[in-house]
């Protein structure tokens, strides 16, 4: 029986995959995933679904093909970290499908500044918003922030600072292994005036 394999592309640049991820991905019919990572990929043969607006039709195809056709998914970063494997497991029983990890934003930002992240509360606001954001960060020393387009680094900050949260390093990771990579090191309070972050992580620590 052909699995399904959902792969964690790492965070952005090919160099990232791992070569065990690549060996499936050379074998597969059909790659799913968003069309910035489906982009680095060029191969005619295959068949490329887009995840973006597509989930229920990408579940469909999956359920349909998945005994016949060697399907890839591929996420961003590692797949047990906020990424559409939690929808395969709702569709297809464990045996169906293969987990391949991947190298995630959360994994490198702490690499870029040399330190451990296994002390730092991860915490995900695509499409969340802000929800109990200052309360979570409110005694916590170290947090990993994965940003949304509509909560910037900068909205962050200054949400934070009215808040009482104060005195806090804040680091931007943007656009992570990508050529126009940028990291912003610097507190809250400075943090709250820059502008126009693209692809963002984050790091709050005391």
């Amino acid at each position: 029986m052909a699995k399904v394999h959902i792969i964690g592309a790492g965070p952005g640049a090919i160099d990232y995959l791992i070569p065990a991820a690549r060996r499936e991905i050379e074998k597969a019919d059909c790659l799913i995933g968003a069309k910035r990572i489906l982009s680095q990929f060029c191969y005619p043969d295959k068949k490329k679904m887009y995840l973006e607006g597509h989930f229920n039709e990408a579940g469909s195809y999956i359920k349909k093909n998945k005994d016949r056709k060697r399907i890839v998914v591929l996420v961003s970063g590692d797949p047990g970290l906020y990424s559409f494997l939690r929808q395969v497991q709702l569709i297809l029983k464990k045996e169906e499908y293969a987990v391949i990890p991947g190298i995630s934003a959360l994994q490198l930002a702490f690499a870029r500044i040399g330190e451990s992240w296994q002390d730092a509360k991860i915490i995900s606001l695509h499409g969340r918003g802000k929800g109990n954001l200052a309360k979570e960060l409110k005694d916590c020393g170290k947090a990993f922030l994965f940003t949304d387009a509509k909560f910037p680094p900068e909205k962050i900050a200054g949400y934070l600072l009215r808040n009482g949260i104060k005195n806090r390093r804040a680091i931007v990771f943007e656009d992570l292994t990508y050529p126009s990579e940028r990291i912003v090191d610097t507190d809250l309070k400075a943090l709250s005036s820059e502008r126009g972050f693209g692809l963002c992580a984050m790091i709050i620590k005391k």
